[in-house]
């Protein structure tokens, strides 16, 4: 029945998993005078795939919605006749970006250039450093806010 719901066996066989979990954990909750244990479990199952397969289809969605608006973004761009000009603005915007974070002392640099740049996360950045999370993030914190500051003084 899952299978035939979710069309994926290996989705599947995490779904059974999951429901079989779950009738473990509220074994307390089946009441005979309602249902026989055989529909009881059918129902969680059933359930859990249905939940999935919403799940799937959300994600869906969203990913289709982000190709929309990505392909919007480059129509608007390649439809733009100062290409070029807007080109040389994104590059001179990241060469602000990059030089900016040396108002900033080294620590604070270290620590939130490979978030920024690299997309690491914060214990990423912590374990990379071999430094306490609480540290790096003071540090990413102070390294922002210095950016921030040496981007405002830089575009007055």
């Amino acid at each position: 029945m899952i299978y035939t719901i979710l069309r994926d066996q290996k989705e599947s066989e995490d779904i059974l998993q999951e429901a079989f979990v779950q009738m473990w954990k509220r074994t307390a909750t089946y009441d005979p005078t309602r249902s026989s244990l055989f529909t009881w479990a059918v129902m969680i199952s059933r359930h859990k795939a249905i939940d999935r397969l919403r799940s799937r289809q959300r994600q869906s969605r969203l990913a289709e919605a982000v190709i929309t608006e990505a392909k919007k973004d480059s129509a608007v761009a390649t439809s733009s006749g100062d290409r070029a000009d807007i080109a040389m603005v994104r590059q001179d915007e990241r060469a602000r970006v990059r030089a900016a974070p040396g108002a900033a002392d080294r620590r604070s640099a270290r620590s939130h250039r490979p978030g920024v740049f690299a997309g690491l996360t914060q214990t990423q950045i912590a374990e990379k450093l071999g430094a306490p999370l609480g540290t790096v993030k003071a540090r990413i914190r102070n390294g922002l806010m210095a950016l921030r500051d040496a981007l405002k003084r830089s575009s007055m």
